[in-house]
């Protein structure tokens, strides 16, 4: 700056580049560091007298013209709405990590919450469903039975909600999902296999040969919860077939059904937490979808649901291949017939 001040009074009659220098460098310091507000108003004092007087000496000697002295107020009132926004721009920054770091804190206290709370519920849960099934069998009252049967139905609803919730709410943990190279007709095989020897007409369609990693149990649950909900859906001697195509590097999981397909006029999301596939909120709430949707993520994918030509529907699971490939068994082969985690 003192270099530019003994221009402007070297160089009279090109005063002006040196005084613009001055100003440039001003805004140029505030704008790498922002300074506070005492330290923004005295250097901008400072600025104002020193190029004040030093352009004022110039004019005096009649070597500016004194118009130039109208480029000080000029150029403070453009530095003061420099400052005026980059000031306001960095206390938004400011409001909006408050926001961020209060809602990370209330979503970890509110799934420290869910945790505590499901286990704290399921203990008399599973007290109360005990002496429930307790009281059915050793009872000679068949109203009693019947009584008692309902309560065991709803306690083993609410005991299956409670964990579903717990589910859910780690579900965006890192290890929500283990995965490993895995055979997926083997998967899908297994998957019919566990659901025909319920009673189910389920059978395998067109699977790829495809060995890709994902979480096999994850899988087989999201599956499950599929199946479940297309059994639901189906009339009696319809089948339910599960297909596994490669398409646009994503393996395409299909559950396919005869059943009422999806509704015209049903336009909700029937993959949030919450929502049922067929409107019915007589039961309560359907958390089994939710679980298919927070599974495919988990696994860098989606999951959607398209009318099947002919009638009915099909929910799509895509997961990307990663690894992907046909062949023999790989390392870390996870076996076929992992155990699933529930079905709604």
């Amino acid at each position: 700056m003192l270099a530019n001040v003994a221009g402007i009074l070297i160089f009279r009659e090109w005063a002006t580049v040196p005084f613009h220098f001055i100003w440039i460098g001003l805004f140029l310091v505030y704008g790498w560091r922002l300074w506070g507000m005492r330290a923004t108003l005295a250097a901008l004092a400072a600025i104002i007298i020193v190029t004040g007087f030093s352009l004022g000496v110039d004019v005096m000697s009649g070597d500016q013209a004194p118009v130039e002295l109208a480029e000080i107020p000029l150029m403070a009132a453009a530095f003061g709405a420099l400052v005026l926004f980059a000031r306001r721009s960095v206390a938004a920054r400011e409001e909006i990590s408050r926001a961020y770091e209060q809602n990370v804190v209330l979503l970890q206290y509110a799934r420290h919450l869910l945790r505590h709370a499901s286990h704290i519920v399921r203990t008399p849960l599973t007290i109360a469903l005990g002496h429930a099934e307790i009281l059915e069998r050793t009872t000679d009252d068949a109203a009693a039975a019947r009584d008692a049967r309902v309560v065991i139905d709803e306690l083993k609803r609410l005991k299956d909600a409670t964990d579903r919730l717990l589910e859910l709410a780690t579900s965006h943990q890192p290890g929500f999902v283990h995965p490993v190279v895995t055979p997926l007709r083997e998967v899908v095989a297994d998957a019919c296999d566990r659901w025909s020897e319920k009673g189910a007409l389920v059978r395998p369609g067109q699977v790829d040969d495809a060995v890709i990693r994902l979480d096999p149990g994850r899988l087989q649950e999201a599956l499950d919860e599929l199946i479940g909900n297309a059994v639901h859906q189906t009339p009696s001697g319809k089948p339910i077939e599960i297909s596994a195509r490669h398409e646009d590097g994503c393996e395409v999981i299909g559950v396919a059904n005869r059943g009422p397909g999806i509704r015209e006029d049903d336009t909700k999301p029937i993959f949030e937490r919450f929502a049922r596939a067929d409107g019915d909120r007589k039961r309560g709430a359907r958390l089994g979808l939710a679980i298919v949707q927070a599974i495919a993520k988990a696994h860098g994918g989606s999951v959607g649901v398209r009318d099947r030509p002919g009638g009915g529907a099909v929910v799509e699971l895509r997961l990307p291949r990663q690894n992907a490939g046909p062949g023999p068994a790989m390392p870390e082969m996870a076996p076929a017939s992992a155990a699933p985690q529930g079905t709604s």
